[in-house]
């Protein structure tokens, strides 16, 4: 197992449990305790866990580690593939709007090489952007909100509708056939359905564990997007639901 699996599935396994045991940890992935503690070891440089004397506990302290990190970390490698795929359907000297999520964080990574302008709401997004020799930058201005990455309300909006752009990719919170997409906030919904106006494609990614959930607001039917780029398996009893009520997908 690649070590960055293994250190995904310690954070997952610290989301639920709290605490880990070195000991426990190299059994279970049938590794050496030296190895596990270089995992917890960069796994702490990175803000998600705190070693103790024999372990590691998960980081509670909110303003060190936003929820953000650790959702980015659950189902990395699937989010990894969605956003190969989505990257691939950009033109090259194209206009790529991408709206705040782990998914959408990852698209930006695959374009990092590439002549591509990239508008975007997020601010981590933004961030990782701008570390690209390659990449054009424009980011929408607005009013962060609160305990996300995300920037909201009117002026966000505004600035979303003057602008026309080639491919936009938009995240979920959850998806189902009858909730359509969904996301937390009535304030990320408006942002969204700005989006969609604004692009010639319009896509939804969403790995597996989306599906069948519905966050708080539903800002689209299934049937608004071109397609929902997931590596959900084809034979899922909601993807085949979804496709009856009118739904595409590209299955990565």
């Amino acid at each position: 197992m690649l070590g960055e699996v293994r250190q995904q599935k310690v954070v997952e396994m610290l989301i639920h449990q709290k605490s880990v045991r070195i000991g426990e940890l190299s059994e279970f992935f049938d590794v050496s305790e030296e190895t596990i503690r270089r995992d917890l070891k960069k796994l702490e440089s990175d803000g998600l866990l705190k070693r103790t004397h024999g372990g590691a506990v998960i980081n509670d302290e909110v303003d060190v580690v936003p929820s953000y990190i650790l959702r980015s970390q659950q189902n990395i490698m699937e989010k990894r593939k969605i956003a190969a795929l989505a990257a691939d359907l950009v033109p090259d000297d194209g206009t790529v709007m991408l709206d705040g999520g782990s998914t959408t964080l990852e698209i930006v990574k695959n374009l990092a090489n590439r002549r591509v302008t990239v508008i975007t709401s997020d601010l981590y997004i933004a961030l990782e952007a701008s570390k690209s020799l390659h990449l054009q930058l424009i980011v929408l201005g607005g009013m962060q909100q609160k305990g996300t990455s995300a920037l909201i309300g009117p002026e966000c909006v505004e600035r979303v509708r003057g602008y026309n752009v080639d491919v936009v990719f938009l995240g979920t919170g959850g998806l189902g056939a009858r909730q359509g997409l969904t996301t937390a906030s009535s304030a990320e919904a408006e942002v969204k359905r700005a989006m969609m106006k604004a692009g010639e494609r319009v896509y939804c990614v969403a790995d597996a564990s989306k599906f069948g959930r519905a966050a708080l607001v539903s800002y689209a039917a299934i049937n608004d997007v071109k397609a929902i780029i997931t590596d959900a398996p084809q034979d899922n009893q909601i993807v085949q639901d979804m496709q009856e009520a009118g739904a595409t997908f590209h299955f990565a």
